[in-house]
């Protein structure tokens, strides 16, 4: 994901803003172990207490999800729509590549504040297709009009979210970045969980009404399998504490969209 309100820096002291994470108590506590999930072959390769993921779009190319699984990725988000007409090109390749590799993956859309959210839900629901061991949904929201108000913003955002929720039958979370989530989110959606980019060795800081579950550290990653600057994310947890966030179920009402509807979205991106 991209945006130009953040400083694009890593700092080298990010071990530090690591350490923190492994403390987290509260609003930003993980879910407890869950005795329903099933064991998994990662659960005894990983038991680190924070896990490496990254997210990417058509601004990372073609990727080698194999040289990337190696890389020590865990979990991956891949883009999947924008607005209510346009696909990333890439989606498709790296929702299969994940998944074939061993990547835990998650789906977002680039939420459009100016276009109607029954549109936006419309033109995801019928991209995305989540089977039990995926990650939720995401709302990437990062970019604001000047003819929404934070009040229609807010009631468009909940609107995409609830159905959302009501077509997969799971919450999505919401994708920002620090100083949006405070200007426009802080305190509004308490039963979600966020994904915060904030590029510090200082961790995401939020409402105690709300709770973080992924830190996007950097958008100037390099990873194996890449050629191109990555965004960087971690998990405060281990494998047994995201395993309790993936999806167990899933019952699609919709079919995704077929190859000749998908050319009708299949634009260039800016």
């Amino acid at each position: 994901m991209m945006f130009s309100l953040l400083a694009t820096y890593f700092h080298s002291t990010v071990v530090a803003g690591l350490l923190l994470l492994s403390g987290l108590t509260g609003s930003n506590s993980l879910p407890n172990k869950s005795d329903n999930n099933s064991p998994n072959e990662k659960s005894t390769k990983n038991t680190s207490s924070t896990l490496k993921g990254i997210d990417v779009s058509r601004w990372q190319k073609e990727v080698d999800w194999i040289q990337v699984r190696d890389a020590d990725v865990t979990f991956a988000f891949v883009k999947a729509t924008q607005g209510n007409y346009k696909l990333d090109p890439y989606f498709e390749r790296n929702w299969e590549g994940t998944k074939k590799n061993g990547i835990v993956r998650g789906a977002y859309h680039y939420f459009k504040p100016e276009i109607p959210a029954q549109d936006q839900i419309a033109l995801f629901t019928n991209t995305v297709k989540l089977e039990p061991g995926d990650l939720p949904p995401v709302l990437d929201v990062e970019v604001i009009d000047k003819n929404v108000t934070p009040e229609q913003l807010r009631a468009s955002i909940k609107t995409w979210l609830e159905g959302v929720t009501k077509h997969y039958g799971v919450k999505p979370i919401i994708y920002t970045y620090q100083n949006y989530y405070r200007r426009y989110l802080k305190g509004h959606f308490p039963e979600y969980h966020f994904w915060i980019a904030r590029y510090s060795d200082i961790q995401p800081e939020v409402s105690h009404t709300d709770s973080w579950m992924f830190w996007q550290m950097t958008d100037r990653g390099a990873i194996a399998g890449i050629n191109a600057h990555v965004d960087i994310n971690h998990f405060p947890g281990n494998w047994e504490q995201l395993n309790t966030l993936l999806i167990p179920h899933f019952i699609a009402k919709e079919a995704p969209l077929g190859p000749l509807q998908q050319l009708k979205y299949m634009q260039p991106l800016p």
